[in-house]
């Protein structure tokens, strides 16, 4: 499972949809192992069309297609998960309703989220922000020590995220970590594919 999460993007909602797709489109054929679809201030409708402009990508290049937040969309896409946050419907009632074999992510902020989310059932867990990121300047970063016993607590994937970049994800493998999640890591890349491919040699994948 874990090979399948050493390179994840996650997709930033206050950028043009053009821009996404491109960025996607990039980062699978370098070998980016799931996108996760998150526009958090967006309808449904819009979250809908942009998903489904990127299934053929990503599906075409053997990656996973992640909804974030809307099991309903996710459900309609036919996609391979969901991923979920605290503001989100529970875990078990999420995994009550989602199809068999569907992934179950969630993201989760210190030890003791981790410990619930996974005992609530959650396939694998994205942890953060480990170090300093802009999208959450009014987070703490955790540090690579929280991360690691995370790791080590776990019996599912725990992905870093939150600060992720080329420079930082081979402190995350060093950490024991099996993969990582990235925003801007992949948007401000001269090329999207060099993450992705730099991204799962950092794992091993």
């Amino acid at each position: 499972m874990a090979g399948r999460l050493s390179a994840v993007f996650v997709t930033d909602g206050a950028r043009e949809a053009e821009e996404t797709l491109r960025v996607a489109q990039r980062a699978v054929q370098g070998g980016a192992t799931a996108v996760v679809v998150r526009m958090p201030h967006a309808p449904a409708r819009d979250l809908y069309e942009v998903a489904k402009a990127l299934r053929p990508a990503v599906h075409g290049a053997g990656a996973l297609l992640m909804v974030h937040d809307r099991i309903d969309v996710a459900l309609a896409l036919r996609a391979d998960g969901v991923h979920l946050a605290a503001r989100s419907m529970p875990l078990a009632a999420a995994r009550s309703i989602l199809r068999k074999g569907m992934w179950l992510g969630f993201s989760v902020h210190n030890l003791d989220e981790a410990g619930q989310a996974e005992a609530a059932g959650a396939d694998y867990l994205f942890l953060g922000p480990v170090f300093p990121t802009a999208s959450h300047p009014e987070r703490a970063p955790l540090g690579l020590d929280t991360y690691r016993e995370a790791v080590l607590r776990a019996r599912v994937p725990v992905l870093a995220i939150g600060g992720v970049d080329l420079f930082t994800v081979p402190e995350v493998a060093g950490a024991g970590g099996k993969g990582a999640a990235a925003i801007s890591a992949f948007y401000d890349a001269p090329d999207p594919a060099e993450t992705a491919r730099l991204f799962r040699a950092a794992f091993g994948a």
